[in-house]
């Protein structure tokens, strides 16, 4: 990949080399944060990415070996480039920017599993966000049998080796994580980033969030559905709010949150008769 150029508080060239670098998913996190954030300079993020990814190919040419370039570019993220979780009491939505952590070099598990993910392709290895009972974290495969798995605040490797005469079945008992890739990457980024808004009632934010999910998913997923209504409530909407809560309710009549749902509809058009009388 080529290094850019940049301008001074410059977004435009984003748009114009956003399919070039699609499908990348790193891409896709840090435009997003400009939905939510409209008067956000996301140059600085853009910057600091490019000069990673030169400092990466620059390391390519020095180290062939494949064992040898993911030590070696582990060792640059966490102890030379200083990339950790924070110490520090930073909001939970900040952290999960990847423009924070791209320029404080701090982040969530999910930033940094995105982006050291990222890096480690960059490097031409064959790495991808990895979800291990409910844990972020990144897979190296080195090849069909071996690879690492890798937590991403800390660094911590572990090895592993499917043995020859293990069938599928019982290697999957072994290895039991879900890889997730592209446009599942960018999913899980928007939803966690939802959910951390909400938690500091940030709910317009989070309206956003859910939008570019609702979005991705076609715009009648249930479960966005009813969180898009738990927001516009929130904010003042109603109406919209309630056509949302019982879409959910419609969709899954099973779901074990079902009678609490049916309690806020109630309430909403208890609020609304009120309204009119």
């Amino acid at each position: 990949m080529t290094t850019l150029g940049f301008n001074e508080h410059d977004d435009s060239y984003f748009d114009e080399v956003y399919d070039e670098f699609m499908p990348a998913a790193i891409y896709r996190c840090i435009k997003a944060e400009s939905q939510w954030d409209p008067q956000i300079d996301l140059t600085p993020s853009y910057q600091a990415l490019a000069s990673f990814e030169q400092q990466i190919d620059d390391l390519c040419q020095q180290v062939s070996d494949d064992h040898a370039r993911l030590d070696t570019l582990l060792d640059r993220f966490y102890s030379e480039w200083l990339f950790s979780a924070s110490g520090l009491k930073v909001p939970e939505y900040k952290l999960n920017c990847l423009s924070y952590t791209l320029t404080m070099r701090s982040g969530s598990p999910t930033t940094l599993a995105i982006l050291l993910c990222h890096f480690l392709q960059h490097a031409k290895l064959d790495a991808s966000v990895s979800i291990t009972q409910g844990e972020i974290g990144v897979h190296v495969a080195m090849s069909e049998e071996e690879g690492y798995t890798i937590e991403p605040t800390s660094g911590q490797q572990s090895w592993y080796i499917v043995p020859e005469n293990v069938d599928e079945e019982n290697a999957q008992e072994q290895e039991p994580l879900e890889l997730i890739f592209d446009e599942e990457v960018y999913k899980l980024f928007l939803a966690q980033q939802k959910w951390s808004f909400i938690s500091e009632n940030k709910f317009g934010h989070a309206l956003h969030c859910v939008e570019m999910l609702l979005a991705l998913l076609g715009g009648d997923d249930p479960y966005e559905r009813r969180d898009r209504g738990y927001l516009l409530n929130q904010l003042g909407c109603p109406k919209m709010a309630r056509d949302d809560l019982q879409f959910f309710v419609d969709e899954c009549p099973d779901d074990p949150a079902i009678e609490i749902i049916q309690h806020q509809i109630e309430e909403l058009e208890d609020n609304n008769n009120k309204t009119h009388h």
